[in-house]
């Protein structure tokens, strides 16, 4: 399995956790799309961060800081580490 096929996976059942299916069409799937194992993570990816964000707009005004800090502390922790595959 590539590395891109779990963050797929990862991805995709995170997206459903946050209340945003989609549908199971990696490669070798039953609804297989053709598309990559990349291709699928940065889909996924791409829906994660939409959905993260239209919750985050929704926490209100005052929840603005604590995501900011949270955020650029694990930004210069992922930037401090080794690369994605």
């Amino acid at each position: 399995m590539s590395g891109w096929r779990a963050v797929a996976e990862a991805t995709r059942e995170a997206l459903a956790l946050l209340g945003y299916a989609t549908p199971a069409c990696l490669p070798g799937e039953p609804g297989e799309c053709g598309g990559s194992d990349a291709e699928h993570a940065a889909a996924n990816l791409g829906a994660l961060r939409a959905v993260v964000e239209h919750r985050i707009t929704h926490l209100g005004p005052c929840s603005r800081p604590l995501v900011d800090e949270v955020a650029a502390r694990i930004r210069a922790e992922l930037a401090a580490g080794p690369p994605c595959d």
